[in-house]
């Protein structure tokens, strides 16, 4: 999906349906959401069959690890090229270790106007673990609060940061603070895993016309992960305000993922330093 497809009508309306995550999944319910999870998957799997496209994963060994431990909740965050980087970068999964890790599977934050404009879409998208998300109200909304209950049930939350889908030319951006909301409230400090998704925009691309191309190859990068638990340490005993706090988790997490693009080639060297000078970070 777009923000070119959004419904524009619905921009200022927020979430109007029922929210669609039950506190206690039934067993049905949870049935309709793995096979939602796995019908997406299979589709998803289509566009990097041999001879279509190519898919490349680094460093997998410490993603498979991460997603497997689940007395620890987690958080990933990834720079958002392709209008669809969420489901196709989680084809580095092989099925059966989607199978084997799918209650751990991931819930992701996604735009209100976009995914959740009819009944229907709020049902499907809710099913395959989508969180809506309405833009312009801030990191306390019922979405972001269903993110840090998950995490809180040590479960895994993906986010796209940068809060929209950007061409390379306008990378790095600076990230939305909604990450740094999910690592201060988490009770169980989190590990954050930086991935990096290189060349997803060959395959779907993000102006329209819509439609999958082929023959290309894709690369996704697992960073090193990384807590922050000293620093929120740190950063409470100093009188700043919640807010202060959470723009210097949000910096940190910022210049961990960025540093991965540069490491990887994928975005000028020196692009991080560049966006720290112009959002100075707060002396602490």
């Amino acid at each position: 999906m777009s923000g070119t497809m959004r419904d524009k009508s619905n921009d200022k309306q927020g979430f109007r349906f029922a929210w669609p995550f039950p506190k206690e999944p039934s067993f049905v319910y949870r049935i309709k959401s793995y096979l939602s999870m796995s019908l997406v998957a299979s589709v998803s799997k289509i566009m990097f069959l041999k001879r279509s496209n190519k898919l490349i994963c680094h460093n997998k060994e410490t993603f498979i690890k991460l997603l497997e431990n689940k007395k620890q909740p987690l958080i990933t965050v990834s720079n958002h090229r392709s209008n669809i980087d969420d489901p196709l970068m989680w084809c580095i999964l092989k099925f059966r270790e989607f199978w084997r890790n799918k209650d751990r599977h991931r819930f992701t934050l996604a735009a209100h106007n976009i995914c959740f404009t009819k009944q229907l879409h709020t049902t499907i998208f809710s099913l395959g673990r989508c969180v809506p998300c309405v833009r312009g109200d801030g990191v306390y909304q019922q979405g972001m609060d269903f993110c840090v209950d998950m995490l809180n049930d040590n479960k895994w939350v993906h986010i796209f940061p940068e809060g929209k889908v950007c061409v390379a030319a306008d990378e790095p951006l600076r990230f939305k603070w909604g990450v740094g909301r999910l690592v201060m409230d988490t009770k169980t400090d989190p590990i954050i895993l930086p991935i990096w998704c290189k060349d997803m925009e060959k395959v779907w691309p993000i102006h329209p016309p819509y439609y999958p191309k082929f023959g290309n190859t894709v690369e996704v990068f697992i960073g090193e992960p990384f807590s922050l638990s000293e620093l929120k340490k740190t950063i409470g005993t100093k009188s700043l305000s919640i807010e202060e706090m959470r723009k210097i988790i949000t910096d940190e997490v910022q210049i961990r993922m960025y540093q991965l693009g540069e490491k990887i080639g994928d975005i000028p060297k020196g692009s991080t330093q560049k966006l720290l000078k112009k959002y100075p970070p707060i002396n602490y």
